[in-house]
């Protein structure tokens, strides 16, 4: 079991990363809520003397729901964990190979 734990947590890490991936791409492709609104029904054109547009995507823009949020966090939440494995296996291997003294 104490070999076993570490690549446990390291494949919790991967679920929870691919599980944020997952919730964030179906948010995308839900249209549901604002999103959806605003995709069936463009606004009018501002046609005032002061206009500014950040245009992040050629198709619209870009509208965070709470599921985007819930996938972003996810996603971090499955890199930290991978981060934190990644060095504890790097840590081990130096521990062995090193000689203080």
């Amino acid at each position: 079991m104490r070999r076993a734990l570490p690549w446990l947590v390291a494949a919790l890490g991967g679920v929870l990363a691919v599980a944020g991936v997952a919730v964030f791409a179906s948010a995308n492709s839900s249209g549901v809520g604002w999103a959806g609104y605003m995709s069936e029904a463009p606004l009018e054109p501002i046609t005032e003397a002061y206009q500014s547009d950040l245009i992040l995507f050629s198709d619209g823009a870009v509208l965070w729901t709470r599921q985007h949020a819930l996938g972003a966090v996810l996603v971090v939440l499955g890199l930290l964990v991978l981060a934190g494995f990644g060095g504890w296996l790097l840590g081990r291997r130096r521990a062995r190979g090193s000689t203080l003294g």
